[in-house]
């Protein structure tokens, strides 16, 4: 970012505005004080000028005068008269006093002279003059022949007597011709100076346009013009498109509040800028999404800077070094290719990170395009599929090691189309992206409460059944009331239902999660946590939310057999848990060697392929009626 730039906008347009409105007062100071100027040093001139023509003129000859026949008038006349080339000069006269009467003596105007004896209205000016004093008008003289103003001189006589006045009158037209150039010099100069000024603030504007308020980098409109300019010069296939996405961003709003987490997103989206080279550009897209375009080949030194990103914030008066990490979705751009192509191209690459335990980077492929279409086969046929009863509720028991009986079972839902059952990892994910996750789960839930209702009915000794909950769900404010009315509507026993929902559910909506967790204890069903340890849950979440049940994730046994600190680490997470008074499960069990060391950490429930697949309902009933593994 530029240096002009790094100022705020708002900023700049004050001091754009303030320097015109500064010109313009410089503008006016300067003419009102050159005219001043001008003003003063004609007055200046015209007092000089009476002065020395009043020294010419002989005191004793000018008494003497009586009128215009007077050989004295004649002579002080051609005195006068060689004054009158002065270019300002309008006219010069003198005057004398008569009787205590102003009178004019000799006058050189050679259109209209005053006849001698002519009288005259005493001035202030003027009587300064006969009072010894070189004097001139404060105000402009105005009369119909023109604006002009007067200086007055005194006439000696031997005696060093003040015998009469030498009268200068100056015009002051080429004055306001002068002062009109000048005037028409400031006025050019100002409307350049606005004219740049207004360009400035055009450029100011644009950049308000196209750059975000909230990260000070290219927004969405800017990158559009980018990569329109490049591909009419034929360069945008030299970029690789990156979209960016900050991971469980919702999370650390609620972790460190939202006015901290613009300014960590305002971090983030600098370090973004400080990564790209001259040439490549960022912008933001969206909340907390952005795209890049980098030259083809560094997209590997900018994924390793961004795993993962550290960035230090003041929470308080606490320093925090915030791990950031991210999502990305890249893609080789093409010559035919244009931003649209690029944009959907980086969405498909990155919403297959969400999908997968590979990694938070992917580039695009072109079976993404099928994935996609077959996402939305799927969206078009769900609520067909439901209504034709293809999905089907299957059960997985949960096993007490100790006794070797059934002690419970989660409900999952399995989708059988054309005769074939599609796996759950290709709907599920595209019907929580969508929303309509929540109609499946209630579907299940209800189904849930019919089998368990059936199994009364018929003697069937019913064990609890879990049912998923996708977090969606606390979206719902009515959620614990839509719940109940189902378990009530089927009149089954609430020690046999319990409600599951995933660990992320927490950082998604705690508020709505504790009371929803509050609701069903009141009401006496089961809660519980599935796959804890897989994101940002945390012991302080299980002490601040009263669940019943916590579900240790099966990544924790993967690596369980190779001993180590695999084993400390899964053996101090269920003793801890245990301490807090809850349920333990583990589940994705397999081995004899993970069940016995479950049996020396004291976790006596598990779930898992050692025991029983995930069975369809009448499968799963022959197993209520023989509820003990051999």
């Amino acid at each position: 970012m530029n240096n002009l730039f790094r100022l705020k906008q708002r900023h700049s347009l004050y001091i754009i505005l303030a320097s015109l409105l500064s010109f313009i007062l410089l503008g006016a100071v300067i003419y009102q004080n050159v005219g001043n100027m001008m003003i003063d040093q004609s007055k200046n001139n015209a007092m000089g000028l009476a002065v020395i023509a009043a020294n010419e003129i002989d005191g004793d000859m000018f008494e003497t005068i009586r009128s215009n026949t007077d050989d004295a008038y004649f002579t002080v006349l051609e005195q006068l008269i060689k004054y009158t080339d002065y270019h300002m000069l309008e006219y010069i006269y003198t005057m004398r006093l008569e009787n205590g009467r102003l009178t004019f003596v000799v006058d050189a105007d050679p259109k209209e002279p005053a006849a001698c004896g002519e009288e005259y209205d005493m001035l202030p000016d003027i009587e300064t003059a006969f009072n010894g004093q070189v004097s001139c008008d404060r105000n402009l003289t105005r009369d119909k022949w023109g604006n002009f103003f007067s200086a007055y001189a005194p006439i000696y006589n031997s005696d060093n007597e003040v015998v009469g006045i030498v009268g200068c009158d100056i015009m002051t037209s080429d004055i306001a011709e002068r002062l009109h150039e000048l005037r028409n010099v400031i006025i050019v100069l100002i409307t350049v100076f606005a004219l740049l000024c207004l360009c400035a603030l055009i450029l100011i504007a644009r950049d308000m346009l196209h750059r975000d308020q909230l990260t000070e980098i290219a927004n969405d409109d800017k990158i559009k013009q980018v990569a329109a300019r490049l591909k009419k010069r034929g360069r945008l296939k030299d970029y690789t498109g990156m979209l960016v996405n900050i991971k469980d961003f919702k999370y650390i709003n609620q972790q460190i509040g939202y006015n901290r987490a613009d300014e960590l997103l305002r971090e983030y989206a600098q370090y973004l800028y400080k990564l790209i080279e001259r040439n490549e550009y960022v912008a933001r897209t969206g909340n907390d999404n952005f795209l890049m375009l980098v030259k083809k080949g560094r997209e590997d030194y900018i994924l390793k800077v961004l795993s993962p990103l550290e960035l230090k914030l003041y929470v308080g008066e606490e320093l925090k070094v915030m791990r950031m990490y991210s999502r990305c979705g890249m893609y080789s751009i093409m010559e035919e290719d244009n931003l649209s192509a690029v944009m959907n191209c980086c969405s498909l690459a990155i919403n297959s990170t969400r999908n997968v335990e590979s990694g938070d980077y992917a580039w695009y492929e072109k079976s993404m395009v099928e994935n996609m279409v077959e996402e939305k086969k799927i969206l078009e046929s769900f609520k067909q599929a439901l209504e034709n009863g293809e999905f089907k509720v299957y059960y997985q028991p949960k096993v007490n090691i100790d006794t070797k009986k059934l002690c419970g079972a989660e409900a999952l839902v399995r989708w059988i189309r054309d005769g074939k059952m599609v796996s759950p990892g290709e709907f599920i994910p595209v019907l929580e992206s969508e929303g309509r996750i929540i109609d499946l789960d209630f579907f299940v839930f209800e189904q849930v409460c019919k089998d368990i209702c059936k199994w009364m009915s018929e003697g069937l000794q019913p064990v609890r059944i879990s049912s998923n909950f996708s977090k969606l769900h606390l979206k719902n404010p009515h959620l614990s009331e839509d719940v109940l009315e189902i378990i009530n509507r089927y009149a089954i026993n609430t020690d046999y239902v319990e409600i599951e929902l995933t660990e992320s559910s927490g950082y998604s909506d705690f508020d709505s999660l504790e009371k929803f967790v509050h609701d069903m204890d009141d009401a006496g069903i089961y809660t519980s946590i599935d796959d804890f340890g897989t994101g940002y849950s945390s012991l302080s979440m299980l002490k601040d939310i009263n669940v019943d049940v916590v579900k240790i994730d099966k990544s924790f046994f993967d690596k369980l057999e190779d001993g180590g600190h695999s084993e400390n680490l899964v053996g101090n997470v269920i003793h801890m848990i245990k301490d807090l008074d809850r349920i333990v499960i583990c589940e994705g069990v397999e081995t004899e060697k993970q069940v016995e060391f479950l049996k020396n950490t004291d976790c006596n429930i598990v779930q898992g392929y050692l025991f029983d697949k995930p069975l369809p309902r009448e499968e799963f009933e022959k197993r209520l009626e023989s509820p003990i593994y051999n």
